[in-house]
């Protein structure tokens, strides 16, 4: 069967918190990436995750669907799923510059370069 989703992020929660990169220009993210070819939305967003950020994490349920026009002829559509830190210090790779963990309480205020959370409650 096809894969219907071209991306992935997660959300990284550990207690209150909820994982936050940043790129060299400064923009917010999440980890994740492309889900490539013969990938199921649950090992893309674990590959990603492990290469972005080196932690272990239980991926959980889809939270959010989002779509974006990367360029004019090239739409992207993709998937939020929820997950949970399990063990592990961040390691960056060079897609980021840094990374914060964000109160759960503050996380909609905060300024993503794609809106991959919209207007997500969290509890």
């Amino acid at each position: 069967m096809e894969n219907l989703w071209d991306g992935v992020k997660g959300i990284v929660r550990n207690n209150d918190h909820i994982l936050v990169l940043v790129k060299p220009n400064g923009t917010l993210d999440l980890p994740g990436g492309r889900v490539e070819n013969g990938e199921t939305i649950k090992s893309a967003l674990q590959r990603e995750i492990d290469e972005e950020t080196g932690l272990k994490v239980e991926i959980r349920d889809p939270v959010e669907e989002w779509s974006f026009y990367k360029t004019p002829n090239h739409f992207i559509k993709g998937l939020t799923l929820e997950c949970a830190y399990l063990e592990g210090k961040v390691k960056l790779c060079g897609e980021h510059k840094r990374y914060f963990w964000a109160a759960i309480d503050s996380i909609n205020r905060l300024i993503f370069n794609r809106n991959f959370l919209r207007d997500l409650k969290f509890t």
